[in-house]
């Protein structure tokens, strides 16, 4: 029975060709490639003329691997061996065919599988690249607007303190409004940019929910009554006061929310409802939604508007005040973060409902010693200096026009005498022959960097140097900048471009 079936399978693809020294074939077995006999070999394929140049040096047998042979319209690929016998030449053809196709074809799939994985690869570092290089840029271009932004605040400033007329301080009160609009969008580029590459991290502490939507509505309630429109924070009764969670981003979310709808909503209201979804354990999750009778957005735009620089096309509001795009993207960041997601309902010509919701902590008991943070409302008070002393400052600043500005606007306040210089190297040589009430200094000095010139003061071993207060001021403005600048043994640091009035309330603080 086994003799049978090796002759049914084991030899179907293997032929045995005899042939003469003519080439003429006089026995085949017609495995699968069927010839007759008394017919030529050469016939069947141009290869079988190899046989005329070995036949005379052929002694035991010659083996050709993987020849391709098109014989009666089929393609077949075969080992050929050829042996010299006593009654001609025995041909073994050995067809692998099936063999190769599958081989080929496992391989083909492997090779295309590590050409995908590597123009994955090559596409993620493209993207790294792209997005790190966007980073870069957008640091030094934040960076660099900062200087300017400064000078332009602090001479509006002081031109404000001037006798004007009333045509001309309404041009500075644009101009101060233009500013502060400018300031933003660097603060907003910035905090794209902080979320994009994963240095923006939250920071949850206890704070009163109470307070927050308080500021809120006093915030936005004067802003109502100049455009005419209902404004109203409502609140489910159910929710309690104090909660555990990131406090300022929420406060940014809601703030950049609110903006957007007075920004596209003329007539009607604007009314913002917090409501609680569900309480598990000391966990709360609400539901915090913004609803406004603006322009309303169409379906195809209710994703793009997410995006960066993206905003309602001209047709659509062609009366609205234009912008960046930037808020809503920001929201939509911000949310991520906070494990949440931001969603829209709206039609054109219906207002809008954009709505989250987001889980927070209820702690479980409060202590003295936990840090209950509270709402800052902003103060007109002006920074309160001694009337009985001047104090003396050193200004260290190499740009000429901040240089100028902040000269003119500390002198203008009769409560200091200042020194000048524009080079860190300089600093310590005047701190040395000089006495000096405070340092004012910029980071990015030449030769000698502020935080540098920050570090060898704490360490100056003579004339009590090292006690010297340090107000650092700087173009940086990334959380991670600030903690090294501090490090470094400053008192504190302010980003540019800063308001007159919160460089002397901080002045105030270290000098006494």
């Amino acid at each position: 029975m086994l003799d049978q079936y090796q002759k049914e399978y084991a030899t179907q693809n293997v032929q045995f060709i005899l042939i003469d020294e003519k080439g003429t074939i006089l026995e085949t077995d017609q495995a699968f490639l069927k010839l007759e006999t008394n017919s030529s070999i050469f016939d069947v394929h141009a290869f079988f003329y190899t046989f005329e140049s070995i036949k005379d040096t052929l002694e035991n047998a010659l083996l050709f691997s993987c020849v391709h042979i098109h014989f009666k319209d089929e393609d077949y690929v075969t080992d050929i061996r050829f042996v010299k016998k006593k009654e001609g030449y025995l041909i073994i053809i050995t067809d692998y065919t099936s063999h190769y196709t599958e081989y080929q074809a496992i391989a083909q799939t492997r090779n295309e599988s590590i050409i995908n994985g590597e123009l994955v690869a090559i596409k993620n570092a493209e993207l790294e690249e792209r997005e790190n290089f966007k980073n870069s840029f957008i640091r030094n271009f934040s960076h660099e607007l900062r200087n300017p932004l400064t000078s332009i605040i602090s001479i509006t400033k002081i031109l404000s303190d001037t006798a004007l007329t009333n045509q001309q301080q309404d041009m500075v009160t644009f101009l101060q409004q233009s500013n502060a609009n400018l300031k933003q969008l660097l603060d907003d580029i910035l905090s794209i940019s902080m979320i994009s590459s994963g240095r923006l991290k939250l920071r949850e502490n206890i704070f009163s929910l109470s307070q927050l939507f308080d500021l809120l509505r006093f915030t936005y309630k004067t802003r109502a009554l100049d455009n005419n429109i209902e404004f109203a924070v409502n609140v489910d009764k159910k929710i309690v006061d104090l909660v555990e969670g990131d406090r300022l981003r929420l406060f940014q979310v809601l703030t950049n929310l609110l903006d957007n709808a007075f920004k596209y909503t003329q007539t009607g209201s604007i009314r913002l409802d917090i409501q609680l979804n569900q309480k598990r354990a000391n966990r709360l999750n609400l539901r915090f939604e913004i609803v406004d009778t603006g322009v309303g957005i169409s379906v195809e735009n209710q994703t793009a508007i997410f995006e960066s620089f993206s905003q309602l096309s001209g047709e659509q509001n062609s009366d609205a005040p234009r912008g960046t795009g930037l808020g809503l993207s920001i929201v939509k960041g911000l949310l991520n973060l906070m494990d949440s997601e931001i969603k829209v309902i709206s039609n054109v010509g219906e207002g809008s409902s954009f709505y989250f919701d987001l889980t927070l902590k209820q702690p479980l008991a409060t202590t003295s010693k936990t840090s209950i943070i509270t709402p800052r409302k902003k103060k007109d008070k002006k920074a309160k200096f001694r009337t009985d002393k001047k104090f003396r400052i050193l200004l260290a600043e190499d740009d000429i026009n901040v240089q100028t500005v902040l000269f003119k606007s500390l002198l203008d306040t009769n409560y200091f005498y200042i020194d000048l210089v524009s080079d860190g190297a300089l600093v310590m040589e005047k701190l040395i022959n000089e006495e000096y009430d405070l340092l004012l200094i910029d980071i990015n000095l030449p030769n000698v960097t502020g935080d540098q010139v920050a570090r060898l003061i704490r360490d100056f071993p003579f004339k009590n140097i090292k006690s010297i207060p340090i107000i650092g001021i700087t173009a940086y403005s990334y959380e991670d900048d600030f903690k090294a600048f501090k490090k470094s043994g400053m008192n504190a640091v302010l980003s540019k471009p800063f308001e007159h009035e919160e460089l002397l309330s901080t002045m105030a603080k270290y000098l006494k």
